[in-house]
């Protein structure tokens, strides 16, 4: 019989607590804006030690999914918040506001992972990849395309979902496959738009984008995705709000 055991089945115990305390929010058991119960009442819930909860707690804070206010507690952030479930998409109009993208068109594909790939998900010649191809508008106007690849191993049926992949795809991650995904690596760079992301993006073919190749590390600091995104540079702007 096949394993269901997930990666973080063999995690710290701070990091599996880290995972359960974010389901919860992801699942609406804490809503946006509402405080989360404090270190006591956590330790005693799930049956650890305070010292646990405090490390767990950070691990949660660093993803963005709750705010620490001083004298307070900790709040679960709002949806609207910059930290939200839209943490990592950073596209925003010119005059700073953040958007929310909505599905446009999307294809998924299963093949044998590039020498590339398998030296980041440290995979064999044998192993496959599954491929998202997404098209995305804002406000009704193509605005990204994405090209995002996946390890099968870690995401075994993803390809048979292709009809109930949600938007927000890191939620998605850790609830289903208890991929928790903790940060990612961003680089950017300005290119002019080739035959097929003009295309993609209904611009002309030279048009200036952005592109933004992307790593997402998990709690084991594990390679989980690889994405490539094409932003029009004429509409949108990268946000990136360091604190």
């Amino acid at each position: 019989m096949q394993s269901t055991a997930t990666p973080l089945d063999t995690a710290p115990l701070y990091q599996r607590v880290a995972s359960r305390i974010a389901n919860r929010i992801y699942d609406g058991h804490w809503r946006p804006g509402e405080p989360i119960p404090n270190e006591f009442a956590l330790a005693e819930e799930f049956a650890v030690s305070q010292g646990t909860i405090r490390k767990a707690m950070s691990v949660v804070e660093e993803t963005g999914l709750v705010d620490r206010q001083q004298g307070r507690g900790t709040f679960v952030r709002k949806l609207s918040d910059e930290r939200s479930y839209y943490h990592f998409f950073r596209l925003a109009h010119p005059q700073g506001a953040r958007v929310t993208p909505e599905p446009d068109e999307e294809t998924v594909l299963t093949r044998k992972a590039n020498e590339s790939e398998q030296r980041s998900f440290k995979l064999s010649a044998n192993d496959y990849v599954i491929v998202i191809e997404r098209l995305r508008k804002v406000n009704g106007t193509r605005a990204t395309s994405e090209h995002i690849v996946v390890p099968k191993n870690l995401f075994s049926d993803l390809n048979d979902l292709s009809d109930d992949i949600p938007q927000a795809l890191y939620p998605f991650y850790h609830q289903r496959y208890g991929i928790f995904v903790l940060r990612t690596e961003d680089y950017i760079s300005a290119i002019a738009a080739d035959k097929q992301t003009a295309a993609d993006l209904k611009v002309k073919t030279g048009s200036p984008t952005l592109q933004v190749n992307r790593t997402a590390f998990d709690m084991k600091d594990r390679a989980v995705e690889i994405r490539t995104s094409r932003f029009r540079a004429d509409l949108f702007q990268y946000n990136v709000n360091l604190s």
